[in-house]
């Protein structure tokens, strides 16, 4: 094995032994497993030229050898693949099986097959060492073998799309999405916005959630704007004001502008009230029914549901939309489908003002052992809910609050 920092800079010879130039880069295709050297990048007399594999003989840290002469129709090096020392040395980049944020000091090379293939990358200080030619060194640090990060769990690509990086985000986009935020989290905002376009809608709705708050808004103002909105749409509307109540204001305006009209109305509705108020830790998108309904109905809106909504309970309401009652997921699943909602429901239950203040909000939770507590307007009318996780924070760390979401969520 091999190392980008000892062949590059090296003298190229030809079939003859004379030098034609030096060694400036090794060039990838990354659509394949352990990529192979598809080329090479050698400086001759002053101007870069490249030399397809097929006429290599071999790379060491001694030279690199040709198997014929130098060619002068060997033309300028192509710039829509990738070059390891240009575009991957120095490079943030996911490791997968880490789950973490790290820097390329070095990339390792294996031959196999009459190639010369990508094994891994080096994040190591050996490997930052062994670049600056501290070669003794490295090996201090290195002990006996290389640490090394296998190619295979390495993800390059959005975050480094000003270099045009082609590996897809699939297995990031396979994390869990609080394991996302913790990598996009130790990024710069222009670096995380890129990830976060490039996940799917719903994935980035939900690894956004999990940012911290300080996070969040820089990175929501980094993306484009569309991308953003398409984002806010698939967080819960009392998420995304959270995160437009952190932005400019003329921002979070053009923002809701692009969003759906239903969504962008919720969440402005939700920015109205105080964020230190039930109104402003509410979550409006609940699950409402009436209370003439039977169970049967009540489970078919159920269904409707996204899969990944937090559901706790049901909010049963009269024609007005005045609050009536609350229904458990036990009660449907224990009653008969035919039951009506109002025979059902529990109608002694606390509510709070939307103008309540948080204090408020919290203790009635805890002193009644609610999971959930509508919230309602001075007629009676059912505006939303506050649940544990909203206030969660409150009282305890972030991170013993994005925990509880996961676990009950």
């Amino acid at each position: 094995m091999s190392f980008l920092s000892q062949v590059q800079g090296r003298p190229v010879f030809d079939a003859d032994g004379a030098q034609v130039g030096q060694l400036r880069d090794l060039v990838i295709n990354t659509d394949v497993p352990y990529p192979p050297i598809h080329s090479l990048v050698v400086n001759h007399h002053g101007s870069l030229r490249s030399i397809p594999w097929s006429d290599v003989a071999s790379v060491t840290p001694s030279g690199t050898a040709l198997l014929g002469k130098f060619k002068e129709g060997y033309l300028a090096p192509p710039d829509d693949l990738i070059w390891l020392a240009r575009d991957v040395l120095d490079k943030q980049i996911v490791d997968t099986s880490g789950v973490k944020l790290v820097r390329v000091n070095d990339v390792a090379l294996t031959p196999l097959n009459h190639q010369l293939r990508v094994a891994g990358v080096d994040n190591s200080t050996a490997g930052l060492l062994r670049r600056v030619g501290l070669e003794r060194a490295a090996g201090l640090f290195g002990k006996r073998r290389p640490r090394l990060i296998d190619w295979e769990q390495v993800d390059i690509g959005p975050a480094l799309d000003e270099v045009r990086l082609k590996v897809p985000f699939d297995r990031l986009q396979r994390m869990r999405p609080a394991d996302i935020a913790d990598v996009v989290s130790q990024m710069s905002p222009g670096e995380a916005a890129d990830v976060m376009e490039a996940l799917d809608e719903e994935t980035a709705a939900r690894a956004m959630a999990e940012l911290p708050d300080r996070h969040q808004a820089a990175v929501l103002a980094a993306m484009e704007p569309e991308e953003a909105a398409d984002v806010l749409e698939e967080m819960e509307p009392d998420e995304a004001a959270d995160v437009l109540g952190d932005v400019d204001e003329q921002t979070a305006e053009e923002l809701m502008r692009l969003m759906a009209p239903e969504a962008a109305e919720e969440v402005r509705s939700l920015l109205a009230y105080p964020e230190d108020t039930a109104g402003g830790l509410m979550n409006s998108a609940i699950i409402s029914v009436g209370h003439h309904s039977t169970l049967g109905e009540a489970v078919d809106l159920l269904r409707e549901m996204d899969p990944f909504d937090e559901v706790h309970v049901l909010f049963a309401v009269d024609d007005n939309g005045r609050f009536r009652g609350c229904l458990s997921l036990r009660d449907l699943l224990l009653a008969s489908p035919s039951a009506r909602v109002a025979d059902i429901m529990r109608s002694d239950v606390e509510t709070v003002l939307v103008d309540a203040p948080d204090e408020e909000v919290a203790q009635k939770l805890v002193r009644y052992d609610l999971l959930a507590i509508p919230v309602v307007d001075s007629d009676g009318h059912l505006k939303g809910a506050v649940t544990v996780n909203d206030v969660l924070d409150l009282v305890t760390p972030r991170s013993w609050h994005r925990r509880a979401r996961r676990m009950m969520g």
